[in-house]
């Protein structure tokens, strides 16, 4: 009897969804002209009806993005290994990035606010540090972090620019774009490399601004909005190149979009998010001060005015060698054809550069009163112009500042970035207007054969040896003879601790105007000083800020004994000496410039 009424319910369920998916076909069947049409669309035998929900499809939808940023984090992390590596081969590191590494281990041992430190206007405070932080607290202070940073640093910067070269865009065009920014950050000349993994040199103030670009691209005020106050405001907070990379650069794209659309409105966002980041900054600033956080200095050498005139010169020049127009600078071990290649990647940024820039001005001396047919399409010309502005923006930045001939072109490092994100854009929206066809095909194969000589240059660099640390070798001497604690010149100080891994503490120090060694007051802690005793000194030839045996035994006698370890002497004391952490006002000699001088 259960039996029977349990087939008897079964039954009654089947009629009931027949009748409703029977209904269903009836509607159905009923728009459509011909009832035959509708019978082959609707089939009533040997098939099962299957309905998917609008829930299925999200989840599709979901589980289809899910897997794409899983396969952004692995080719991410991928590049980063390939980066470090070269890194590794161009870049033995420097007293100025091993600072940057000590300050960090200073967040994150608890001193987030840096208290007792004295640091230049681009501390890298918000920037590099809070890495630093987050990596001294994971692994350890170690040499490898040298490497490591720029090497994420660019990865970011690759991964922004190519959501950026695509934006606006779909389909082939958007994978044209993006690859192409790929491919000019990540394959990068030689002579790039060297400037862009090595450091610091203000990339990852770039990809902040990045970042706030692809916030603002939609001009209004919303959350990303707000994201993109933040990423200015931090970015100027730890270096204030921001104002040349990124506040600058939305201000002018802001009111070049009302230029173009003829309305006040449609700049607006672009404009009081620049102004409300120099607000936000200064606030914070403030606050952190009142707080007891670290003392900024200036640390910026201007060039005069004939050098000035000369940079202008010189920014062709050097822009040239570093995108592989010229031989100015070393090309490593890369072969010349392979070289010679980056010559296509240098054309391409050129002309897309005049493209944009064309278009900028045309846009606007034309105008347009009306709003734009989609959103997309002012989306497209923002992007453009806030690029065009920050790569004239950053290479003003050499201008001013470089003071110092071939290592001024750190400066130009953001102005490549720019132009190479803004070539992915002039080419996506190229690629649109290309037909299917000879043309297409050869512009394809054009674009493969390059990008694989680009990546065969990098495998060059990678068989390349890892660069010699010279620091590393007086680290190891100092730990051997168990001298732990001890001052030296600014290049051998910080580089030296971390080549140690810690064991080993140097701190800098520099001759006042009498000629006698003190705390060196910019790039520095008080606590490095402050109830220390000291065993030796370290420097290295050629003398630099008066740091040598004559100023060390004026300042605290004769030595007991002296080594030469490579280029470094080491002055060693049979009693230790203390190095005062605030010395008098008459006593801090304080050189303009200097490392690390933004």
């Amino acid at each position: 009897m259960s039996t029977n009424r349990r087939t008897h319910r079964n039954c009654r369920g089947w009629r009931r969804r027949m009748a409703g998916w029977w209904r269903t076909c009836g509607s159905t069947r009923a728009s459509h002209a011909s009832g035959r049409q509708h019978d082959e669309g609707c089939p009533t035998r040997g098939h099962r009806l299957t309905v998917l929900s609008a829930r299925s499809g999200v989840e599709h939808a979901t589980a289809r993005r899910v897997r794409t940023v899983v396969r952004a984090l692995f080719a991410s992390t991928g590049l980063v290994l390939v980066l470090d590596a070269i890194s590794a081969r161009v870049y033995a590191g420097g007293s100025d990035r091993a600072t940057a590494i000590l300050e960090g281990q200073a967040v994150g041992s608890g001193n987030v606010l840096l208290h007792g430190w004295i640091l230049t206007h681009d501390s890298f405070w918000t920037i590099d540090a809070f890495f630093y932080a987050l990596a001294v607290r994971i692994g350890g202070l170690r040499p490898g972090l040298l490497n490591l940073e720029p090497a994420l640093a660019v990865a970011i910067a690759v991964v922004a620019g190519a959501f950026v070269a695509s934006r606006g865009h779909r389909g082939g065009a958007a994978i044209a774009g993006a690859t192409t920014a790929v491919v000019l950050l990540a394959f990068p000349t030689n002579a790039m490399s060297s400037f862009l993994l090595g450091g610091p040199d203000h990339v990852s103030t770039a990809v902040l601004a990045l970042l706030a670009f692809i916030f603002l691209r939609r001009g209004r005020f919303d959350w990303r909005w707000a994201a993109a106050v933040a990423a200015l405001a931090f970015g100027m907070l730890g270096d204030l190149l921001m104002v040349a990379y990124g506040i600058a650069p939305v201000l002018g794209a802001g009111v070049v979009s009302m230029l173009r659309k003829r309305e006040w409105r449609s700049g607006i966002a672009a404009v009081t998010a620049s102004a409300a980041a120099i607000v936000a900054s200064e606030l914070v600033s403030w606050l952190a001060r009142v707080m007891g956080a670290f003392k900024s200095v200036d640390g910026v050498s201007v060039a005069t005015f004939a050098q000035m005139l000369v940079n202008l010169r010189h920014v062709l020049s050097y822009g040239a060698g570093l995108v592989g127009f010229t031989y100015g600078f070393d090309a490593g071990r890369v072969p010349t054809v392979l070289q010679d290649v980056h010559v296509l990647g240098a054309l391409l940024i050129v002309a897309c550069s005049a493209v944009a820039i064309a278009n900028l001005v045309r846009g606007v001396v034309r105008g347009r009163r009306k709003a734009f047919g989609a959103e997309m399409e002012a989306e497209r010309w923002w992007l453009d112009d806030v690029l065009v502005i920050a790569i004239f923006g950053s290479a003003m930045t050499f201008v001013v500042l470089a003071v110092s001939g071939v290592p001024g072109t750190r400066y130009l490092v953001a102005t490549i970035v720019f132009a190479s994100v803004l070539s992915g854009r002039i080419v996506a929206q190229a690629w649109q207007r290309l037909r299917p066809g000879r043309m297409t095909r050869a512009v394809c194969v054009a674009g493969v054969a390059a990008s694989l000589c680009f990546a065969a240059g990098l495998g060059c660099m990678l068989a390349q040896p890892v660069a010699a640390q010279s620091a590393s070798t007086l680290a190891s001497f100092l730990e051997a003879h168990h001298l732990r604690n001890g001052v030296g010149g600014y290049w051998a100080a910080s580089i030296t601790t971390v080549e140690s891994k810690g064991a080993v503490t140097v701190r800098p120090v520099l001759a006042d105007p009498d000629g006698e060694l003190g705390r060196y007051m910019k790039l520095s802690s008080a606590n490095w000083y402050a109830g220390q005793h000291f065993q030796f000194l370290v420097y290295e030839t050629p003398v630099y800020q008066g740091v040598d045996s004559a100023s060390a035994v004026r300042t605290w006698g004769p030595p007991a004994h002296t080594y030469v370890v490579g280029g470094y002497h080491v002055l060693v004391w049979s009693n230790t000496f203390s190095v005062a952490p605030f010395p008098p006002p008459q006593d801090q000699a304080q050189p303009a410039g200097g490392p690390s001088g933004t």
